[in-house]
């Protein structure tokens, strides 16, 4: 992509992404420093993530709920291939579409993301039916109740989802 673009990913990311989608506090980070300036420091310092992958995207919760708004409303013009799900070699599918989970229940389908990081848990899902996002930072939280958490959340919001990773009929 950097060689296409004639810039850093992080370059095009604050171009293409973060500020046309007024974005301010999100930016790619791989140090030297832990954070970046004015981050919340997590649990116990440790080193940057020294990529721009797994660990090297900061944001905030507001930053992140914009993000679900505009692929809510396909602001970008890449929401449908984002949210297509991929096929196995054989042709069958999977419920799984460019980073993101596809999951369905009476009649919505709801896509999420989550992960960790030394003293963090994330899990973000939307409801484009139902223009509903729902996002969850948790910051020294070292335990694996996110999904229940979750989909308490989308239940309150209308939703009536499950986000379990299960088939739903």
């Amino acid at each position: 992509m950097e060689r296409a673009a004639d810039m850093t990913l992080s370059d095009f990311a604050q171009r293409h992404l973060f500020v046309p989608l007024a974005m301010a506090d999100t930016r790619y980070w791989t140090g030297p420093d832990p954070m970046p300036p004015g981050a919340a420091p997590l649990a116990r310092r440790h080193p940057a993530p020294l990529s721009l992958g797994d660990g090297g995207v900061w944001t905030t919760l507001r930053d992140l709920l914009r993000w679900s708004q505009a692929l809510n409303a396909d602001e970008l013009g890449i929401s449908e291939l984002m949210q297509t799900p991929g096929r196995l070699d054989d042709g069958r599918p999977i419920d799984y579409a460019w980073g993101i989970g596809v999951r369905s229940h009476a009649g919505h389908r709801v896509y999420r993301h989550g992960g960790g990081w030394t003293g963090l848990r994330a899990l973000h899902a939307r409801v484009p039916d139902l223009d509903l996002s729902v996002a969850l930072l948790a910051i020294n939280d070292h335990t694996e109740r996110r999904v229940p958490l979750l989909n308490s959340l989308l239940d309150e919001g209308g939703a009536d989802v499950d986000t379990s990773g299960r088939a739903a009929s």
